[in-house]
């Protein structure tokens, strides 16, 4: 590493910066990184693009040397918006001018249309799934189960590197995130206002965008951590890559396995919808295990083509294994609260996945000023097959009751997805970006139901619970965004998007086929204003996305999910516009980083679900979605990133969000009687993250207040998680996680119509230790932007990742040139 530490530095200036740049290069970074600051912090530049890449000397390894056309400011504009966090140019000797070294905390980046938060200063990554992680990101909360939700909206489209996954579709999802590795992560997107370029065949909801590490850099490296956690847990992650001359390749193989537990009960009692007195009751209570293993590989190939192209190829593949075995016993009351039931049931199920991914892409940069051409395939797939058995055992048995039984279910996802964007600079300050898209999305869900006769003793078929329901959802779509800056220092960009759907809908059981067709012209808007001399900003956002009713709500056939629980579709649906606003203001003060979001969404009509007793077999609650109403979450969010707090080393985020919830439901009688239900929402985080010598720690809690489920409420839930690292050498570290640390996260729910009542209680798994070893071959360790002078040091600065004005690789500005956008289609 070449000296940080000019001989022209004062001597007092040396002394403060020769600790931490040992404590940079010998212990592991913190959860808010180690950055240079000057000694006389310049004023922050205004309104300039990126500087070019530099054009001295033979590329690196795995670099494509680019044309560095002159600057207009529509290239400044494409660098993506003001983020509060962007560095100053770099100059000759900046490094020289280096005085001191401080910790500090990094707050995300803001572009134009999302917020960007790193992973690689997050030491529990190392033993975390994408669950985990998703869980450290302000405003996003994931229960045990998988289930996301953003400023408590579960409306959540999760994407990889800005396309759709079939892994991460569907009722699957859960799964896949608690075994997908957080290693192979290396920043999360949070798009809560999508704009033109993102699609809306996964819904309308806000975006979660995960985006993979790849390989920008030549010579070789590699990472090995290995973790044994408290129950046979364990998990071990290997990644690699190289590059050399123009060919770079990387790679990465994890295995898992997990092991969720927990207690869950539940009070039911049933309504007179006249007088709405309780004329019957159930009790229930079980015990659950699900153990789970999974291996997950995934590689990507680069070449470039010439001076201005670049090809490149992905491949991904993973396979899970999840069972589950439970035990619990019934009791139901009839009127009069006179015993009716009285049973005990125990249940296994075995559910294997498969999940693999293809993808295609090329790259061309002209030579003209902010002119690329992407092309981008994808295909990817999910095949998910179910065999759960119930077995009864009765002490008093119902004059209608269930026998033994085993469904089988098979799941199928497939979807192709092929997209092309453009973008040039136009009439000299303005930044054209243009796309279109084609994708093709195939499922099949098939159900198969065996019981037992009671007669014969044999298994045999029920005709009224075998389902197969196939769709095929076709997609056609076109986009354009102009962007530009107005006087000095403020940046809008507006967006349209046309979308054409063709959605079909097959059951062969019943030899019925439906159709359905959508077009849709979605709008988007952005803003941003710089104000002051420290980067303070202010930005709106504002867009509209469509719902179209997806292949499980449309299908009009009775689908038992469980013996007393079924779903039944809806073709009669229409689509949902979901109009959504941010207005935040972004600023520093007192060396502690600050932003205040007021936000509003609106959702209509609302496709709302509606719960009855099936009229064949009372013991069964139905649901159906329908649509009605409006549903409107308004609300302020605040995020504050202190540098320094207190003490040296140490450094804190606190975040809170406080929302009102309004939500319609129709009465469960009449399509014509509508309930509204309110909530006042209020979350919490709080991550402290201290280093000192070879130690770090992090500390989380997460509360997540009471929220609006489909006609009731869930109840308010804290979590805690704590991570120490020790720094053996700059390549080895120990880690120590504790999940749960109090044994606390119970969640309860409350739901509450004109037929029933229901209170059910889930115990989370108590507290998990796991410890791990994590070693690195190859590379530079220690801190680069310490190495750099502190260049480089947030997304979208000079030398980071879209800073545009560069080529393929190493360059100064890296890949994904252009703001806002990054992903077509």
């Amino acid at each position: 590493m070449p000296c940080l530490l000019s001989a022209s530095l004062p001597p007092s200036l040396k002394r403060k910066a020769l600790p931490a740049l040992l404590l940079g290069c010998c212990v592991a970074q913190p959860l808010f990184a180690q950055t240079a600051a000057p000694a006389a912090p310049p004023e922050r530049p205004r309104n300039r693009a990126p500087s070019p890449a530099s054009g001295s000397g033979a590329p690196a390894p795995g670099t494509l040397p680019t044309a560095a056309p002159a600057q207009t400011t529509a290239d400044a504009t494409a660098a993506g918006t003001r983020s509060g966090t962007a560095d100053p140019e770099p100059q000759a000797g900046a490094a020289d001018d280096m005085a001191t070294v401080e910790v500090v905390a990094s707050r995300p980046t803001n572009k134009v249309d999302r917020d960007v938060y790193d992973l690689k200063n997050d030491i529990s990554v190392s033993n975390a799934s994408a669950a985990d992680i998703l869980n450290n990101v302000p405003s996003v909360s994931v229960d045990q189960d998988g289930t996301v939700a953003l400023r408590g909206n579960q409306n959540v489209q999760i994407m990889v590197n800005g396309k759709r996954d079939a892994q991460f579709q569907g009722q699957n999802r859960g799964d896949a995130l608690n075994a997908f590795p957080a290693e192979n992560i290396e920043s999360i997107e949070v798009i809560n206002v999508p704009g033109a370029e993102f699609g809306n065949e996964g819904g309308s909801g806000p975006i979660i965008n995960l985006v993979l590490k790849r390989n920008r850099k030549p010579g070789s490296r590699a990472s090995l951590s290995a973790n044994k956690g408290t129950e046979d847990r364990y998990n071990g992650f290997l990644n690699g890559e190289y590059a050399a001359g123009p060919y770079s390749i990387s790679g990465n193989l994890g295995v898992r396995k997990a092991l969720r537990s927990g207690h869950s009960e539940s009070q039911r009692e049933d309504l007179d919808p006249q007088t709405g007195s309780a004329i019957g009751a159930t009790n229930s209570a079980s015990e659950r295990r699900s153990p789970s293993t999974s291996v997950n590989f995934a590689s990507t190939l680069t070449y470039n083509v010439g001076e201005r192209d670049q090809a490149g190829a992905t491949l991904s593949f993973s396979k899970t294994q999840n069972d589950s075995e439970s035990t619990g016993s019934t009791r139901r009351f009839g009127p009069g609260m006179l015993p009716a039931a009285d049973y005990s049931t125990r249940s296994t199920s075995s559910s294997p996945a498969q999940n693999f991914g293809l993808g295609a892409s090329y790259v061309h940069k002209s030579g003209e000023p902010g002119e690329e051409l992407k092309f981008d395939l994808r295909y990817t797939g999910q095949t998910n097959d179910a065999d759960a058995d119930v077995f009864y055992d009765y002490r008093l048995a119902p004059l209608r009751y269930a026998t033994d039984n085993r469904r089988t279910t098979d799941r199928r996802n497939r979807i192709v997805d092929l997209s092309l964007d453009y973008q040039r600079t136009v009439w000299s300050t303005w930044l054209l970006k243009a796309g279109a898209k084609v994708a093709d999305s195939r499922n099949a869900n098939g159900t198969d139901y065996l019981a037992v006769n009671p007669a014969s003793g044999n298994y045999e078929p029920v005709a009224s619970r075998i389902s197969d329901f196939r769709s095929d959802d076709r997609n056609a779509a076109v986009y354009g965004i102009l962007s530009t800056r107005f006087f000095k220092d403020l940046q809008v960009q507006a967006g349209i998007r046309g979308e054409y759907t063709e959605l079909k809908i097959r059951q062969p059981l019943l030899a019925e086929e439906d159709h359905y067709t959508y077009l849709n012209w979605l709008p988007s808007f952005y803003a941003t204003q710089g104000l002051g001399e420290h980067g303070g900003e202010l930005q709106l956002r504002a867009s509209r996305r469509i719902a179209r009713p997806n292949e499980r709500d449309l299908n009009p056939n009775l689908v038992y999910l469980s013996d007393f629980y079924a779903r039944q579709g809806n073709p009669n649906l229409e689509p949902v516009d979901n109009d959504s606003y941010e207005l935040a203001y972004r600023d520093n003060f007192f060396s502690v980083d600050t932003s205040v979001t007021l936000y509003k969404r609106r959702e209509s009509p609302v496709i709302g679900n509606r719960s009855t007793l099936l009229a064949s077999d009372p013991n069964v609650i139905v649901t159906t979605p329908i649509n009605f109403g409006a549903n409107d979450s308004t609300g302020i969010e605040l995020n504050v990133n202190a540098r320094r707090l207190f003490v040296q080393g140490l450094s804190a985020n606190l975040g809170t969000t406080i929302g009102n919830e309004t939500r319609m439901r129709l009465f469960n009688f009449s399509d014509n009687v509508s309930v509204e239900q309110k909530n006042h929402r209020e979350n919490v985080r709080l991550r402290l993250a201290y280093q000192f010598d070879a130690e770090s720690l992090q500390l989380s809690v997460n509360r997540n207040g009471q929220s609006l489920n489909g006609q009731g409420v869930n109840g308010a839930t804290t979590m805690t998680n704590f991570t120490w690292q020790h720094r053996f050498s700059p390549r080895l570290s120990l880690n120590l996680n504790v999940n749960n640390v109090f044994g606390a996260g119970n969640t309860d729910s409350y739901v509450e119509n004109e037929v029933l009542r229901l209170h059910s209680l889930s115990t989370t798994q108590a507290r998990i230790f796991t410890l791990g070893l994590r070693y690195q071959w190859g590379g530079v360790t220690g801190d680069e932007r310490i190495r750099n002078g502190g260049r480089g040091m947030f997304r979208g600065g000079p030398g980071g990742r879209n800073g545009g004005g560069g080529g393929f690789g190493n360059g100064s500005g890296g890949g994904n040139s252009g703001g806002g956008g990054g992903f077509g289609g």
